[in-house]
């Protein structure tokens, strides 16, 4: 993030005023931790050795027969899922993170139902067997979430942005185009 230091308006956090703002390396903003170039890697390896955590400690779970492939879809969504994806929004991604977190979501999703290396099944088709989206689509739709907020924010609101994109909103129904986030082309905001 950037500050422009020329500015006359004083910077407010909640009601009070700021006077010094420290230039640091790296901060904690979501649970996850930004660099000055990003963020990003450091904390998506993290989220993924803390999502096997509870993963294996389901494995009965997912070995038992007894149990339906929805009752397994829903547990690996409410307990596997929020922990992989904690703070996700803040993540600068590239094509070979979303690649691993992906693979790890469906190298989770064959364990569960028991599809075996010789098996060939696409990940589109498994995808579409349990009803989970890709973890790089559920990003990009949160990043899509959380940008159309903070362009909704009022000026007064308690809140500090700091935004290096290109921003371009047009009046009426006109979609909002927002450069550099959500992949390399520029997307509306009303696209998922």
């Amino acid at each position: 993030m950037t500050m422009n230091t020329r500015r006359e308006d004083k910077l407010m956090i909640g009601r009070e005023e700021v006077e010094d703002v420290e230039d640091v390396e790296e901060f904690v903003y979501l649970g996850t931790t930004v660099t000055k170039e990003g963020g990003g890697t450091e904390d998506i390896k993290e989220h993924l050795s803390k999502a096997q955590g509870p993963f294996f400690n389901l494995e009965k779970i997912w070995n038992t027969r007894s149990i339906g492939r929805t009752t397994k879809m829903k547990l690996f969504k409410i307990l596997v899922r929020p922990v992989l994806l904690n703070g996700c929004k803040a993540w600068k991604l590239t094509a070979a993170e979303e690649k691993k977190l992906d693979r790890f979501q469906f190298t989770c999703l064959r364990r569960i139902l028991r599809i075996r290396w010789p098996q060939r099944i696409r990940n589109d088709t498994i995808s579409q067997v349990t009803g989970v989206k890709k973890v790089s689509d559920e990003i990009r739709g949160r990043r899509w979430n959380w940008i159309g907020h903070m362009l909704r924010k009022g000026r007064n609101d308690d809140c500090v942005v700091g935004w290096n994109g290109n921003l371009k909103v047009e009046s009426g129904n006109q979609a909002r185009e927002v450069d550099q986030l959500g992949g390399s082309e520029g997307r509306s905001a009303r696209q998922g």
